[in-house]
Order: structure tokens, then sequence, then C-alpha cells
């Protein structure tokens, strides 16, 4: 998972490049740990979908869902195969 810092109200927020831009965004592991716990595999998610949930605790721009979507799909599966490899 992209690097994760930690906020002094324990709040973890994921470093993450989109396009040239290191974008930081709260929720991923919360996120992606509800998304594992349903038993979904990274090709089984909907990218959009995937984007939309993050969105309500973060702002993505409008034109940038696409950028957004190829990235946390990416990050996913990182973070999936950590789980399964017990990592």
């Amino acid at each position: 998972m992209g690097r994760i810092k930690s906020q002094s109200n324990d709040t973890m927020i994921t470093l993450v490049r989109i396009g040239d831009t290191e974008v930081g965004i709260v929720s991923v592991g919360e996120v992606f740990e509800r998304i594992y716990q349903g038993k979904k595999k990274p090709e089984e998610i909907e990218r959009i979908e995937l984007v939309r949930e993050l969105s309500d605790y973060n702002f993505v721009p409008d034109g940038s869902w696409n950028e957004y979507a190829e990235v946390l799909i990416s990050e996913y599966e990182k973070y999936y195969n950590k789980k399964i490899l017990g990592h």
C-alpha cells in the first residue's frame, strides 16, 4: 500500500501518486478491509465504486476519477496480496 502517515488525531493518511501529484487519502485501510472481509478479489471490484466509496471521505476532482480508480485498484491488489500471504 502507499506510504502511510499518522496525523495527531490518529487519522491514517495513505499517500499515493495520482499523475504527477502525491495525494493523501484517508480511510483507505478501513475501506480496503471492508472489501477484503466481503471476500472480494481485486479483479471483482468495480473500480468506480471503489472511488465512490473513498470519495465519501476524500475530495476526488471530477476529471480524475479514472486516475484514482487505477491507483486505488493497484493499491487494493497490494493490500489483498499482503493479506493472502499473511504479511
